[in-house]
């Protein structure tokens, strides 16, 4: 069982421990090589300071095929992204769930849906193949995804500095004007034995693009 409070306990580690993993430009440091020699799962489970309750909703909602398979890409929301859309969700303390396992169903089906919302089937994104023209495919829950590289520096600058990779999902029902949430990827192109992960900002991206 995991306690949605424990959540509060990783923050700190995540907001300090981010920047001596990652560059924030959407690359991995010298010294990862960028494969993992597992599943696109296991890959989530050993890095459980970022992703262990997404592993578990991934497995409570029996989505572990989806995850996995093969020549896909799932975009990884963090734990701290899952913990401030479940502030959003539940915002009076004394009506939030206190377990993952102990959300209602109605609600679990929605999140299962935003997990969706991360994978794009039978197709692997890399970043070497972006440009700052948008990119389109679509996401295993049948939205339309686009991806493209950005480059600003730190001070906010457009066209200067380090270019990152942007994922956005169009989050508007059909037949009316697309509207795209983005969110800004810190790790790329971790290939995996079925596919690809690229691991998302935690501080500003909340899980199901909220």
């Amino acid at each position: 069982m995991k306690l949605l409070l424990s959540l509060c306990c990783c923050i700190g580690i995540l907001l300090s421990g981010c920047d001596d993993a990652y560059y924030n430009d959407g690359g991995l440091l010298d010294n990862q090589i960028g494969v993992y020699e597992g599943t696109t799962m296991s890959y989530l489970e050993s890095q459980p300071a970022l992703f262990d309750t997404l592993t578990t909703l991934i497995k409570l909602n029996n989505m572990e095929e989806e995850v996995n398979r093969k020549g896909s890409t799932f975009f990884a929301p963090q734990n701290y992204s899952i913990y401030n859309y479940l502030l959003l969700k539940y915002p009076d303390p004394e009506n939030r769930p206190k377990t993952l396992e102990a959300i209602p169903a109605g609600d679990m089906a929605e999140m299962a849906e935003y997990i969706s919302d991360y994978i794009i089937p039978n197709e692997q994104i890399v970043r070497s193949d972006l440009s700052t023209v948008y990119s389109y495919s679509t996401t295993l829950s049948d939205k339309k995804a686009r991806f493209n590289l950005v480059r600003e520096d730190y001070l906010g600058n457009i066209n200067m500095g380090a270019a990152y990779m942007i994922y956005s999902v169009n989050i508007n029902p059909p037949a009316t004007p697309e509207f795209y949430s983005p969110a800004k990827v810190v790790v790329t192109d971790v290939a995996t034995t079925t596919g690809t992960v690229h691991v998302l900002i935690s501080d500003t991206h909340i899980f199901g693009f909220n």
